[in-house]
């Protein structure tokens, strides 16, 4: 059982690993803070051009 279970962890872990590498970063062309969601507003300077970070 442990190897099953052995298993199991790890693959949690690289699918937890998968989804973070995923996550879509935007930066405020105006101030440069880092956002972690869309939106059409900086909310440190209130600057609207936020893109996206590849």
């Amino acid at each position: 059982m442990s190897l099953f279970r052995d298993l199991g962890k790890r693959a949690e872990k690289l699918k937890q690993q998968v989804a973070a590498s995923d996550e879509k970063t935007y930066r405020c062309a105006d101030c440069g803070t880092e956002i972690h969601t869309d939106g059409e507003a900086c909310p440190d300077c209130g600057g609207d051009d936020v893109r996206r970070v590849q």
